[in-house]
């Protein structure tokens, strides 16, 4: 289902990457907006910086693994010649330099970059934010729910603990979770914040006006910007043109990772005629579409976990996670996924025990 030339709910082969409906189930797909963008996705490959408006440019940030192989960092320069950064890629000296360059072709300089704005808490959209406030002075703005994720209060150890006693994990498999959620709880109290944002408030710029939308799920504190003026939604991890977002990847949160995530999908769905910039892949036409596709994705992991548990009740998180049917195969998770893969089991049993509907 990451296919873009696959209707995203029913896989049926598409013919056109034009705007149009999936001609066996009817569902909208998306319209890439990008060549460039969209060939680099299909190539594994970082595509080229790329001007994608007037005043605002998309510059792919390199990020390890190869899983994934970029993310974006968007750069606005407002009507008096100031920069500001929205998302800031993963810290590497490549990245750095891509950064340095990407703005030098541009006519600027660092010295200019007075915002940085990051959308959610994750490496691959904070990590050169430090080395950028470093570099220029300029603030770090996120929202207020990313704050007690960045606080150096150990989180991730601890909902660690308490998730691998009660997931039923193996013996020989404990050691590579525990690296996982220990590097993650490594970063803790490095970020500082300086200026928290609420759902709604309006980032003012000479000539730029960006609303912020609350949509958590992915993390607690997970946002999307809005530009009315020029009809365009910025989307972070929210919704993506060719993955679906893991959800519940940030600190605990007293809400249903899975429940607020599908709560977030409705809102930025009555924004279909806005283009797309997302933190991965290619910018795209068909928000609401592809918001459907993502809620299904979710909704039919909750129904395969609901028809699993109906057999046996007291399968452990481990267990039922084993009988669920992977992308990669459950045998070929590893690290990161093999925690996400268990994570999202565990939040889909929640979402299900609490009424959820499928």
């Amino acid at each position: 289902d990451d296919d873009p030339l696959r209707c995203h709910t029913c896989s049926f082969s598409l013919d056109t990457l034009g705007p149009g409906r999936c001609t066996r189930c009817n569902v909208e797909f998306v319209q890439p907006t990008s060549s460039v963008q969209f060939d680099a996705s299909a190539a594994s490959t970082v595509p080229p910086l790329e001007q994608v408006r007037d005043d605002v440019w998309a510059i792919a940030m390199a990020m390890p693994g190869g899983h994934i192989p970029y993310s974006y960092i968007y750069l606005f320069r407002d009507a008096e010649g100031s920069l500001h950064v929205v998302d800031a890629g993963y810290d590497l000296e490549e990245n750095w330099q891509r950064f340095v360059d990407g703005v030098a072709s541009i006519g600027n300089q660092l010295s200019d970059v007075k915002t940085i704005v990051v959308t959610h808490m994750h490496p691959d959209h904070l990590g050169m934010a430090n080395r950028i406030r470093t570099a220029t002075g300029a603030p770090l703005v996120m929202h207020r729910e990313e704050q007690h994720a960045l606080d150096g209060t150990n989180w991730a150890a601890k909902a660690l603990a308490a998730n691998l006693d009660g997931w039923g994990v193996p013996e020989d498999r404990l050691p590579e979770l525990e690296r996982v959620m220990n590097g993650e709880a490594s970063t803790g109290g490095l970020v500082h914040i300086d200026r928290l944002l609420e759902d709604g408030e309006v980032i003012q710029w000479p000539g730029i006006s960006l609303t912020v939308m609350w949509t958590p799920g992915h993390t607690g504190g997970h946002f999307c910007l809005r530009d009315d003026d020029r009809k365009f939604l910025i989307t972070g991890d929210h919704v993506l043109p060719n993955m679906h977002a893991g959800l519940g990847l940030g600190a605990p949160t007293d809400t249903n990772p899975l429940a607020d995530y599908l709560a977030g999908l409705r809102r930025v769905s009555a924004y279909d005629h806005y283009e797309v910039f997302p933190g991965h892949g290619y910018r795209f036409n068909g928000i609401a579409g592809r918001a459907a596709q993502s809620g299904e994705h979710h909704l039919r992991r909750a129904r395969e976990i609901s028809v699993v548990l109906a057999e046996n009740p007291d399968l452990s998180v481990w267990e039922t996670a084993s009988k669920l049917t992977w992308t990669a195969g459950w045998e070929n998770l590893a690290s990161f996924f093999l925690y996400s893969a268990l994570l999202q089991c565990s939040m889909h049993r929640e979402y299900l025990a609490q009424g959820g509907e499928v």
